[in-house]
Protein backbone atom coordinates (compact mmCIF):
# COMPACT_ATOMS: atom_id res chain seq x y z
CA UNK A 1 0.00 0.00 0.00
CA UNK A 2 1.02 3.54 -0.92
CA UNK A 3 2.08 5.55 2.12
CA UNK A 4 1.97 9.01 0.65
CA UNK A 5 -1.79 8.13 -0.17
CA UNK A 6 -3.13 6.08 2.72
CA UNK A 7 -2.03 6.36 6.48
CA UNK A 8 -3.42 4.60 9.78
CA UNK A 9 -4.21 6.58 12.54
CA UNK A 10 -3.64 6.38 16.61
CA UNK A 11 -6.70 4.33 16.46
CA UNK A 12 -5.99 2.20 13.63
CA UNK A 13 -8.62 3.82 11.06
CA UNK A 14 -7.45 3.99 7.40
CA UNK A 15 -7.45 7.83 6.07
CA UNK A 16 -6.91 9.30 2.62
CA UNK A 17 -3.93 11.12 3.09
CA UNK A 18 -4.19 12.86 -0.62
CA UNK A 19 -6.42 15.10 1.29
CA UNK A 20 -4.31 17.15 2.96
CA UNK A 21 -1.34 16.97 0.34
CA UNK A 22 -4.15 18.56 -2.17
CA UNK A 23 -5.32 20.90 0.35
CA UNK A 24 -1.81 22.19 0.35
CA UNK A 25 -0.77 22.24 -2.94
CA UNK A 26 -4.33 24.81 -3.69
CA UNK A 27 -2.62 27.16 -1.36
CA UNK A 28 0.75 27.16 -1.85
CA UNK A 29 2.09 30.68 -2.63
CA UNK A 30 2.81 31.29 -5.91
CA UNK A 31 5.00 33.87 -5.81
CA UNK A 32 7.73 35.28 -2.98
CA UNK A 33 6.03 38.01 -1.90
CA UNK A 34 2.87 35.62 -0.75
CA UNK A 35 5.02 33.77 1.66
CA UNK A 36 4.29 35.06 5.31
CA UNK A 37 7.78 34.53 6.20
CA UNK A 38 8.87 37.59 3.93
CA UNK A 39 6.68 40.04 5.77
CA UNK A 40 8.59 38.87 9.08
CA UNK A 41 11.83 39.06 7.21
CA UNK A 42 10.85 42.76 6.16
CA UNK A 43 10.03 44.07 9.74
CA UNK A 44 13.29 42.32 11.21
CA UNK A 45 15.57 44.29 8.68
CA UNK A 46 13.56 47.29 9.06
CA UNK A 47 13.66 47.04 12.95
CA UNK A 48 17.31 46.34 13.05
CA UNK A 49 17.76 49.83 10.68
CA UNK A 50 15.94 51.70 13.24
CA UNK A 51 17.80 50.17 16.68
CA UNK A 52 21.19 51.38 14.75
CA UNK A 53 19.38 55.01 14.08
CA UNK A 54 18.00 54.81 17.38
CA UNK A 55 20.89 53.43 19.68
CA UNK A 56 23.00 56.77 18.31
CA UNK A 57 20.50 59.15 19.09
CA UNK A 58 19.73 57.81 22.67
CA UNK A 59 23.49 57.31 22.91
CA UNK A 60 24.52 61.00 22.55
CA UNK A 61 22.68 62.07 25.90
CA UNK A 62 21.80 59.05 27.70
CA UNK A 63 25.14 57.96 27.84
CA UNK A 64 25.54 57.27 31.62
CA UNK A 65 21.85 55.48 31.86
CA UNK A 66 22.04 52.29 29.89
CA UNK A 67 19.01 50.56 31.15
CA UNK A 68 16.84 53.60 30.08
CA UNK A 69 18.95 53.81 26.94
CA UNK A 70 17.69 50.37 26.06
CA UNK A 71 14.07 50.91 26.93
CA UNK A 72 14.11 54.32 24.83
CA UNK A 73 15.13 52.33 21.65
CA UNK A 74 13.08 49.08 22.36
CA UNK A 75 9.54 52.13 22.61
CA UNK A 76 10.74 53.81 19.35
CA UNK A 77 11.01 50.67 17.39
CA UNK A 78 7.36 49.42 19.08
CA UNK A 79 6.23 52.87 17.83
CA UNK A 80 7.60 53.30 14.48
CA UNK A 81 7.97 49.36 13.12
CA UNK A 82 5.29 47.22 14.71
CA UNK A 83 2.66 49.76 15.07
CA UNK A 84 2.48 50.39 11.18
CA UNK A 85 2.79 46.69 10.48
CA UNK A 86 -0.22 45.56 12.89
CA UNK A 87 -2.09 48.77 11.07
CA UNK A 88 -1.90 47.64 7.90
CA UNK A 89 -2.70 44.15 8.74
CA UNK A 90 -5.94 45.69 10.69
CA UNK A 91 -6.50 47.44 7.74
CA UNK A 92 -6.62 44.83 5.19
CA UNK A 93 -8.87 42.61 7.21
CA UNK A 94 -10.96 45.95 7.25
CA UNK A 95 -11.05 45.51 3.52
CA UNK A 96 -11.77 41.89 3.48
CA UNK A 97 -14.96 42.50 4.83
CA UNK A 98 -13.51 41.76 8.52
CA UNK A 99 -15.36 43.37 11.46
CA UNK A 100 -12.20 45.34 12.78
CA UNK A 101 -13.03 47.81 16.05
CA UNK A 102 -12.04 51.47 15.25
CA UNK A 103 -9.56 51.54 18.09
CA UNK A 104 -7.58 48.91 16.56
CA UNK A 105 -7.27 51.48 13.96
CA UNK A 106 -6.66 54.73 15.88
CA UNK A 107 -4.39 53.40 18.42
CA UNK A 108 -1.91 51.96 16.04
CA UNK A 109 -1.86 55.16 13.80
CA UNK A 110 -2.01 57.46 17.09
CA UNK A 111 1.05 55.43 17.99
CA UNK A 112 2.96 55.97 14.71
CA UNK A 113 2.27 59.68 14.20
CA UNK A 114 3.69 60.17 18.13
CA UNK A 115 6.96 58.20 17.44
CA UNK A 116 7.34 59.83 14.02
CA UNK A 117 6.74 63.62 15.77
CA UNK A 118 9.69 62.18 18.68
CA UNK A 119 11.72 60.85 16.38
CA UNK A 120 11.70 64.39 14.45
CA UNK A 121 12.00 66.41 17.37
CA UNK A 122 14.89 64.60 19.22
CA UNK A 123 17.17 65.04 15.96
CA UNK A 124 16.56 68.53 15.24
CA UNK A 125 17.47 69.10 19.13
CA UNK A 126 20.35 66.94 19.48
CA UNK A 127 21.90 67.32 15.75
CA UNK A 128 25.23 69.07 16.96
CA UNK A 129 25.58 66.14 19.42
CA UNK A 130 25.01 63.06 17.30
CA UNK A 131 27.04 64.67 14.33
CA UNK A 132 29.64 67.10 16.53
CA UNK A 133 31.82 69.62 14.82
CA UNK A 134 34.40 67.88 12.15
CA UNK A 135 36.31 71.54 11.61
CA UNK A 136 40.15 71.75 11.65
CA UNK A 137 41.21 74.02 14.74
CA UNK A 138 44.05 74.92 12.96
CA UNK A 139 42.31 76.91 10.92
CA UNK A 140 42.00 81.29 10.80
CA UNK A 141 39.50 82.68 12.39
CA UNK A 142 37.37 83.85 9.49
CA UNK A 143 37.94 80.33 8.03
CA UNK A 144 37.15 78.38 11.78
CA UNK A 145 33.70 80.77 11.38
CA UNK A 146 32.82 79.43 8.35
CA UNK A 147 33.54 75.51 8.35
CA UNK A 148 31.81 75.79 11.51
CA UNK A 149 28.80 77.34 9.62
CA UNK A 150 28.56 74.37 7.23
CA UNK A 151 29.15 71.81 9.43
CA UNK A 152 26.36 72.66 11.64
CA UNK A 153 24.54 72.57 8.19
CA UNK A 154 25.71 69.67 7.47
CA UNK A 155 24.90 67.99 10.45
CA UNK A 156 20.86 69.64 10.05
CA UNK A 157 21.09 67.71 6.78
CA UNK A 158 22.26 64.75 8.62
CA UNK A 159 19.46 65.18 11.58
CA UNK A 160 17.03 65.45 9.01
CA UNK A 161 18.00 62.40 7.01
CA UNK A 162 18.08 60.32 9.68
CA UNK A 163 14.92 61.38 10.90
CA UNK A 164 13.29 60.86 8.11
CA UNK A 165 15.26 57.22 7.26
CA UNK A 166 12.87 55.24 10.38
CA UNK A 167 9.65 56.77 9.05
CA UNK A 168 10.68 55.30 5.56
CA UNK A 169 11.14 51.99 7.33
CA UNK A 170 7.72 52.08 8.83
CA UNK A 171 5.77 53.13 5.74
CA UNK A 172 7.95 49.96 4.14
CA UNK A 173 6.53 47.90 7.21
CA UNK A 174 3.06 49.15 6.74
CA UNK A 175 3.21 48.74 3.02
CA UNK A 176 4.15 44.96 3.32
CA UNK A 177 1.96 44.33 5.98
CA UNK A 178 -1.27 45.22 3.94
CA UNK A 179 0.23 44.02 0.65
CA UNK A 180 1.48 40.50 1.79
CA UNK A 181 -1.09 39.34 4.74
CA UNK A 182 -4.07 37.38 3.23
CA UNK A 183 -6.33 36.75 6.02
CA UNK A 184 -9.02 35.20 3.86
CA UNK A 185 -6.81 32.68 2.17
CA UNK A 186 -5.56 32.11 5.90
CA UNK A 187 -9.23 31.68 6.88
CA UNK A 188 -10.00 29.49 4.28
CA UNK A 189 -7.14 27.27 4.10
CA UNK A 190 -7.73 26.66 8.04
CA UNK A 191 -11.60 25.98 7.07
CA UNK A 192 -10.59 23.74 4.33
CA UNK A 193 -8.25 21.52 6.66
CA UNK A 194 -10.89 21.27 9.71
CA UNK A 195 -13.59 20.19 6.37
CA UNK A 196 -11.47 17.53 5.65
CA UNK A 197 -10.63 16.60 9.33
CA UNK A 198 -14.82 16.12 9.66
CA UNK A 199 -14.94 14.35 6.40
CA UNK A 200 -12.74 11.58 7.67
CA UNK A 201 -14.89 10.89 10.75
CA UNK A 202 -17.79 10.71 8.66
CA UNK A 203 -15.88 8.52 6.50
CA UNK A 204 -15.28 5.95 9.57
CA UNK A 205 -18.47 6.99 11.20
CA UNK A 206 -20.25 5.24 7.97
CA UNK A 207 -17.74 2.03 7.61
CA UNK A 208 -19.09 1.26 11.08
CA UNK A 209 -22.39 1.63 10.38
CA UNK A 210 -21.78 -0.06 6.52
CA UNK A 211 -20.01 -2.97 9.25
CA UNK A 212 -22.95 -3.13 11.53
CA UNK A 213 -26.05 -3.21 8.55
CA UNK A 214 -24.35 -5.66 6.54
CA UNK A 215 -24.71 -8.50 9.34
CA UNK A 216 -27.63 -9.36 9.50
CA UNK A 217 -28.03 -11.42 12.53
CA UNK A 218 -25.57 -9.51 14.65
CA UNK A 219 -27.49 -9.58 17.70
CA UNK A 220 -28.08 -13.01 17.50
CA UNK A 221 -24.47 -13.89 16.90
CA UNK A 222 -23.57 -12.11 20.08
CA UNK A 223 -25.79 -13.81 21.74
CA UNK A 224 -24.73 -17.32 20.34
CA UNK A 225 -20.85 -15.93 21.62
CA UNK A 226 -22.03 -15.58 24.49
CA UNK A 227 -23.96 -18.70 25.33
CA UNK A 228 -20.98 -20.45 23.71
CA UNK A 229 -18.66 -18.65 27.18
CA UNK A 230 -21.36 -19.39 29.28
CA UNK A 231 -21.36 -23.19 28.36
CA UNK A 232 -17.19 -23.79 28.27
CA UNK A 233 -17.21 -21.41 31.61
CA UNK A 234 -19.88 -23.83 33.07
CA UNK A 235 -18.24 -26.82 32.27
CA UNK A 236 -14.81 -25.56 33.45
CA UNK A 237 -16.52 -25.25 37.12
CA UNK A 238 -17.68 -28.47 36.55
CA UNK A 239 -14.35 -30.26 36.03
CA UNK A 240 -12.89 -28.71 38.97
CA UNK A 241 -15.88 -29.55 41.07
CA UNK A 242 -15.22 -32.81 40.57
CA UNK A 243 -11.49 -32.76 40.77
CA UNK A 244 -12.34 -30.99 44.56
CA UNK A 245 -14.48 -33.83 45.19
CA UNK A 246 -12.08 -37.32 44.49
CA UNK A 247 -9.37 -34.51 46.16
CA UNK A 248 -11.33 -34.58 49.07
CA UNK A 249 -12.60 -38.59 49.31
CA UNK A 250 -8.78 -39.30 49.22
CA UNK A 251 -7.99 -37.51 52.27
CA UNK A 252 -10.95 -38.73 54.57
CA UNK A 253 -9.90 -42.03 53.06
CA UNK A 254 -6.34 -41.91 54.44
CA UNK A 255 -7.86 -40.51 57.87
CA UNK A 256 -10.25 -43.16 58.38
CA UNK A 257 -8.19 -46.16 56.94
CA UNK A 258 -11.18 -48.23 56.36
CA UNK A 259 -13.31 -48.62 53.35
CA UNK A 260 -16.63 -48.42 55.35
CA UNK A 261 -15.45 -45.19 57.08
CA UNK A 262 -14.60 -43.84 53.69
CA UNK A 263 -18.02 -45.01 51.92
CA UNK A 264 -19.92 -43.31 55.48
CA UNK A 265 -17.93 -40.30 55.51
CA UNK A 266 -18.90 -39.65 51.47
CA UNK A 267 -22.38 -40.19 51.77
CA UNK A 268 -22.51 -38.30 55.25
CA UNK A 269 -20.27 -35.34 54.10
CA UNK A 270 -20.03 -35.04 50.56
CA UNK A 271 -22.97 -35.38 48.00
CA UNK A 272 -22.56 -37.40 44.68
CA UNK A 273 -21.21 -35.46 41.70
CA UNK A 274 -24.82 -34.67 40.39
CA UNK A 275 -25.58 -31.67 37.92
CA UNK A 276 -28.53 -31.36 40.92
CA UNK A 277 -26.39 -30.59 43.52
CA UNK A 278 -23.98 -27.87 42.40
CA UNK A 279 -26.40 -26.17 39.85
Amino acid sequence: MNNKLYRVDNEGNLNFGGRKRLLTDKYKPDSVWNHTWVLGVIIVACAISDYATFSSLFASFLYDNALLRTICVTGMILLMEFSPAYLGFNLKRKKCGYNVDNIAIIVPLAAFILGAAINIILRLATHSLVFPDLTNTTTSVIGSGTAESGTSQNSLVYAWFFGILPIATSLLAFGASYTISNPLKSELAKVSKENIEITNQIDQLEAVIAEYESDQNHLDRLLSEDQAKFDSSLSMIHKHRDEYCDYSRQKIAEHLGTAAGVSYAAERFIPNNSEENFN
